[in-house]
């Protein structure tokens, strides 16, 4: 969206500033005392204006327009960004962990992402519900299994675990439009707010519930077996944490 929405809007500026000399033509007056809006060219301060299809078909036609403006009306652009236009955003998660098994349930989370004008809000809801669970995913049970000689052990679905929707509770998402100073339609990515920040929340939600047992750090992802002999290694004795 960020890309594909200003290399056409940059092809759009072309052809309405190449229709609008089309239509100082047809109106018979200077270039600068013709607006756009609404799919015509008008004559400031007079009823007196041409749709921009007019304008088209005088361009396509041999007529009295100079040589430069003759030809179909169109544009070719492209982009070339250097200037990024990051998102930003506040996720909450909550777990509950038993501490006998190691097992970490994800019992609540919140995202509030800034993804500057959202064009299509339920589209920006589904990108971040999505984020969220590849985000669940790779904290709690997604992992690369290998042999000493190289082979992968978790090739398939049978081995390599993704959460299903039993694994994930209710997403409470909103969204805030600060549009962006660093893009023509302060548009914002979308996409990366729900998987990027859902490692680090969950992460330190389980440090912050097995901090009383003394654990302070631990490899992601979070499986049972790796919690569960972070707790045994932290020494301390085993109580219910929630």
């Amino acid at each position: 969206m960020r890309h594909a929405a200003t290399t056409i809007r940059r092809a759009t500026d072309d052809i309405v500033g190449k229709g609008r000399k089309i239509a100082a033509c047809l109106l018979e007056a200077h270039e600068t005392d013709i607006s756009f809006a609404d799919g015509r060219f008008g004559l400031i301060g007079s009823n007196r204006s041409v749709g921009l299809f007019e304008v088209a078909s005088a361009a396509s036609l041999a007529n009295r327009l100079p040589e430069e403006l003759r030809g179909s009306l169109q544009a070719t652009s492209d982009i070339d960004s250097r200037v990024s236009s990051f998102p930003y955003g506040c996720h909450v998660a909550e777990v509950e962990i038993d501490i006998d098994t190691g097992k970490v349930t994800l019992a609540r989370y919140t995202a509030i992402d800034d993804v500057g004008r959202a064009v299509n809000p339920m589209i920006v809801e589904g990108q971040t519900h999505g984020g969220v669970a590849q985000g669940v995913g790779e904290a709690l049970m997604e992992r690369c299994v290998y042999l000493a000689n190289g082979q992968l052990m978790t090739a398939t679905f049978m081995d390599y675990a993704i959460p299903r929707a039993a694994d994930l509770p209710e997403f409470a998402t909103a969204i805030s439009e600060v549009p962006s100073a660093t893009h023509a339609l302060g548009l914002r990515g979308g996409g990366e707010g729900g998987i990027t920040p859902a490692l680090g929340a969950i992460a330190n939600a389980i440090v912050n519930g097995l901090l009383e047992l003394g654990v302070k750090h631990f490899e992601l992802p979070a499986t049972p077996q790796r919690i569960w002999r972070t707790i045994q290694e932290a020494g301390t004795p085993r109580e219910l944490v929630v």
